[in-house]
């Protein structure tokens, strides 16, 4: 198997250039601190949209995930960072119970951890946060067994991030962590007009090009590269074909980036104009959701949207084998 270190050279030297299969090179604690203003941006919908939809319909989401089941409820957390929109449903959950929850948060991020495990001390005193600092799309992560009920929340529409091959394989990885019965919340960015989607990944204070540029840093520091951040700029395009949203970070000039790999110096050639495509953000029809989840054996139980159709919260259920 190809080593991370063998994996970012790889397709640095391959043409097109691409790390959007390296999602979690963002999310050092750099670029967690700057995904976190990313959501307060005013162009970002998506932060805002999931929070209202969340806010209305939290006791909702908690009594349909219980549903007349073994009444005691523990919720885990995919890509948690500081769990701000979580302690909304975790305060229903403990209203609902009443009582004392568990909250398995996973993160590659231990200072959003951290953060997240403080704030929910103050807002939701009646939760004990047992966090696991993980990569979830590359490393196993095992929870323990559980007489009751188990909510997976995958929200923030981070499963837009993957290709569908890989959507499917987080979640069906997902699935074999879980029992008949069990459910999983998923947030979901669905397709709509482009006029509303490319802003959203372009704010005018330049934080998500701060935030994908951020990348770069962390190669250099992390993996020997000597990238020039201010010979790169932050370029987003809306690709209808795969109705995605494709950020990356294009070259200004024809320069030369040198990285060390296992003591051995490697040179890579950057035309004026060439991009590393740093990431996408796959948009949904409801169709393309059924089939995903259908696929990674969840069924649909309740869909909440907002008034305009943009973000869907998905309660998807564990079938009987």
């Amino acid at each position: 198997m190809m080593n991370v270190a063998d994996e970012i050279l790889s397709g640095l030297v391959n043409h097109p250039k691409s790390l959007s299969n390296l999602q979690w090179l963002h999310y050092d604690h750099e670029g967690s601190l700057i995904f976190e203003k990313i959501v307060l941006q005013d162009e970002y919908y998506v932060a805002r949209t999931e929070r209202s939809i969340l806010k209305s319909n939290a006791d909702e989401i908690i009594v349909k995930t219980v549903d007349n089941r073994n009444k005691r409820l523990r919720i885990v957390e995919l890509g948690a960072g500081t769990a701000s929109k979580t302690s909304i449903l975790l305060a229903a959950a403990v209203k609902h119970q009443g009582s004392a929850i568990d909250y398995f948060p996973i993160d590659v991020s231990s200072s959003a951890l951290t953060e997240a495990q403080s704030s929910l001390t103050c807002l939701v005193p009646d939760v004990c946060v047992i966090p696991q600092i993980k990569n979830y799309v590359t490393d196993e992560f095992i929870l323990p067994n559980f007489d009751g009920c188990t909510l997976v929340i995958y929200i923030g529409s981070s499963i837009g991030n993957f290709s569908r091959e890989e959507a499917t394989r987080i979640l069906s990885h997902v699935h074999k962590q879980l029992k008949a019965g069990d459910a999983l919340l998923l947030g979901v960015d669905m397709c709509q007009d482009p006029a509303v989607l490319l802003p959203a990944y372009n704010d005018k204070n330049g934080v998500t090009s701060a935030f994908h540029l951020n990348v770069l840093r962390h190669l250099n520091r992390e993996f020997g590269y000597n990238f020039d951040l201010d010979q790169f700029r932050y370029k987003v395009i809306w690709n209808k074909h795969h109705s995605r949203v494709e950020k990356h970070v294009e070259s200004l000039c024809s320069q030369q980036v040198k990285c060390i790999n296992q003591s051995e110096e490697h040179i890579i050639y950057f035309n004026q104009g060439e991009t590393i495509h740093i990431e996408d953000s796959q948009k949904f029809t409801n169709e393309q959701i059924t089939m995903l989840l259908n696929n990674a054996a969840f069924q649909i139980e309740h869909i909440w949207s907002d008034e305009h159709k943009w973000v869907n919260i998905i309660l998807a259920r564990v079938l009987p084998k």
